[in-house]
């Protein structure tokens, strides 16, 4: 590409922002993050870039080719940021044994990562999510998602529904099946053709066939999944699930909440709850989270983790026509002589709390 035609544009999936919409995104990130810390969760800020080699494990093959890596000066291959979660779960670990993390921590981070998403080219994307890492779980789960719900509507998005998954579910059933792979990426993408020849290929019993069939497609409530065909397998395998669901709905949120066994996750360190919010407007999930203790076993450590992302982009054109972004400055006037005494008053006035706009002669 010619240099002129560098200067006008930026890489592939790179996005600047100008002042209105940079503006909105501050207005999102101050509430959201003031809002994690009246629940309690502290701010934490992972690096950009870290060894490439630490986050292979985590990685699937398309990610890995879709990463953004380069070699430093000491000849080390290095990563730029694809995953906040892992960035802040590996940054965590490190310090695990001081006394600030002994028993529970909850946090919560704003930056932007590179991830190939669909694509095989890396986009730039932006978050803004909370987790909560501890010894062991008692409501810990029912904290985050009760906290994703609030936090929601304090933001006042409208039309939205969270649908709640569960990886342990097939983990359960599937075992050591040889195509448990297969058959997960097939329920994650609705492929039921491809499903129903995965299943009737795979060496399992004709009613773990059957639930898997059954369950793949399910989506809707507590009482249609209690009342779902199942084996007593299945059923037992449902029990966390519903219990976690049912305790939302009690709680008053039933109206948000949709159980969606077709909630997988394409990371391999989630291994419980997997959910992604929609609204109407955003034409991908605005939110995406689930617990994912694997990833500190693989670390080395023995924890509970959980917690989810907002994805700022599709937040943001949800967003965007209700929040008001309209400055609300008061103008004060700089004149030539008097530029002095004038700024000295805009000065009293922006210690008072006022915003200021200044109008030159």
């Amino acid at each position: 590409m010619k240099k002129n035609n560098l200067f006008l544009h930026t890489p592939p999936g790179t996005k600047p922002l100008y002042p209105e919409e940079a503006l909105l995104r501050n207005i999102i990130e101050c509430r959201l993050c003031s809002y994690f810390e009246c629940w309690d969760y502290k701010p934490v800020e992972p690096p950009m870039i870290d060894y490439f080699d630490i986050y292979t494990p985590f990685l699937t093959e398309r990610q890995r080719k879709g990463s953004i890596r380069f070699v430093d000066r000491d000849g080390n291959l290095v990563l730029l940021r694809n995953d906040i979660t892992l960035f802040a779960a590996k940054a965590l670990a490190v310090r695990m044994g001081s006394r600030f993390f002994d028993e529970r921590f909850k946090y919560y981070y704003c930056g932007q990562i590179m991830r190939s998403r669909e694509k095989d080219a890396p986009e730039e994307y932006y978050q803004i999510g909370c987790e909560i890492v501890s010894k062991r779980f008692t409501h810990e789960e029912f904290e985050i998602l009760c906290l994703l719900l609030e936090s929601a509507k304090y933001l006042g998005i409208e039309d939205f529904r969270l649908h709640i998954g569960d990886i342990s579910f097939y983990n359960a059933l599937l075992g050591n099946c040889s195509e448990r792979a297969e058959i997960l990426t097939a329920v994650r993408k609705c492929d039921l053709p491809l499903l129903q020849e995965l299943v009737n290929n795979a060496e399992l019993s004709d009613e773990i066939k059957s639930d898997l069939l059954t369950c793949a497609h399910f989506m809707g409530n507590t009482k249609e999944l209690k009342s779902a065909d199942l084996s007593s397998a299945g059923k037992k395998a449902l029990e966390p699930l519903l219990h976690l669901v049912s305790s939302l709905e009690k709680a008053g949120y039933a109206e948000y909440l949709t159980i969606d066994l077709s909630e997988l996750p394409d990371l391999d360190y989630y291994n419980g709850i997997i959910f992604n919010m929609y609204a109407s407007g955003a034409e991908m999930p605005l939110v995406s989270g689930g617990r994912y203790d694997l990833l500190f076993k693989e670390l080395g450590l023995e924890k509970s983790a959980v917690g989810f992302s907002y994805w700022l982009y599709p937040l943001e054109k949800v967003l965007h026509e209700k929040l008001d972004i309209e400055e609300t400055s008061e103008n004060v006037k700089i004149g030539k002589n008097s530029f002095v005494d004038d700024f000295q008053n805009a000065v009293k006035k922006i210690a008072s709390g006022k915003k200021v706009r200044l109008n030159y002669e």
